[in-house]
């Protein structure tokens, strides 16, 4: 698949961030099947903050979404709506908190591995 493609490029990343914490985590199992050490030869990063992501191994560094937030800032505009009530944002953009564990680091060397 493409992230095979990407992890044994003649010049592979040094970090991947994935959509989500499940792609990051499948990112890293190909990872070390491919004989890579995370965070050694690559960082990874997810996006979610699931629970597994900190049972992981290594435990993986994520985006944290306020999951409670966008559920109240969700169900309060459903209320508007069917009420009728005239609403100010269909758009809502809430604050993330980056949730830094041990599947990153800086590069070895620099910013590129040549």
């Amino acid at each position: 698949g493409p992230v095979r493609q990407l992890l044994t490029a003649v010049e592979p990343p040094t970090a991947v961030f994935a959509a989500s914490d499940v792609a990051a985590m499948a990112t890293v199992e190909l990872a070390i099947q491919l004989g890579l050490n995370v965070p050694q030869d690559l960082s990874v990063v997810g996006f979610d903050n699931i629970p597994e992501s900190a049972l992981s191994s290594p435990p993986l560094t994520t985006i944290s979404q306020p999951i409670r937030q966008m559920g109240q800032c969700a169900i309060e505009l459903l209320v508007q709506l069917i009420r009728g009530e005239p609403t100010e944002a269909t758009h809502i953009t809430l604050a993330t908190t980056l949730v830094i564990r041990g599947s990153t680091r800086a590069p070895e060397h620099g910013l590129a591995r040549r």
